[in-house]
């Protein structure tokens, strides 16, 4: 197959309906919740204090943003086992369809497991999972009743854990992006075009409800 570049008008004309927009507002507020994590990770990681890649104020938000993360990517999962999704495009191949719900599976999976283990572990530390000042999720009660040995294994298992999971996650999102681009310039098909919003207000777009 050759790549596909032509105009974005001809693509519009043809496309399916979009996908909803709470499941855009899911998709793209997950996504950047997930990339702001990663980036404040980095900066507490990776950099100490006086250097340009530090933030101090990046651990906390860390916390923050995590356990806004994990709420939001529950209810993400579970909207979505609720309401049908638009389908592949008919000429994908069976091989081609199997790693593109593989790979959708494996990144829900991801922004629940990432998240939740960092839950786990703020609560081996006894350390309070702060939302925005003060305010903060409670630690996990079954973790308290544990020793402080137990908690130390717990602890020293999932925090690379955690961050391994993480690296994958990130090459899954590449992926994601990846196969998108694909759709979009090589396959020619509206994969890509009907998760971003702004193609729906035009008129020659069919649009789905919600």
């Amino acid at each position: 197959m050759k790549p596909h570049f032509t105009t974005t008008r001809p693509r519009l004309e043809t496309s399916p309906p979009h996908h909803s927009r709470t499941g855009m507002l899911f998709h793209w507020s997950t996504t950047a919740l997930v990339l702001f994590e990663f980036a404040t990770a980095l900066s507490f990681g990776r950099f100490n204090p006086g250097e340009a890649g530090y933030f101090r104020a990046a651990y906390r938000m860390h916390m923050s943003a995590g356990m806004g993360l994990l709420a939001l990517s529950l209810s993400f999962v579970g909207w979505r086992l609720l309401h049908s999704q638009l389908p592949l495009p008919r000429d994908m191949n069976a091989v081609m369809r199997v790693l593109a719900k593989g790979a959708h599976i494996l990144l829900y999976i991801f922004i629940i497991a990432v998240p939740a283990t960092g839950w786990i572990i703020l609560s081996a530390r006894n350390s309070p999972a702060y939302w925005f000042g003060e305010l903060h999720r409670p630690s996990l009660t079954f973790l308290a009743r544990l020793t402080y040995e137990q908690q130390v294994r717990i602890h020293d298992l999932l925090l690379p854990m955690h961050s391994r999971l993480s690296y994958l996650g990130l090459g899954l999102i590449g992926l994601h992006v990846g196969a998108s681009l694909y759709h979009h310039f090589w396959r020619g098909d509206a994969v890509l075009l009907r998760m971003l919003p702004v193609a729906r207000n035009r008129s020659d777009v069919t649009q789905d409800p919600e």
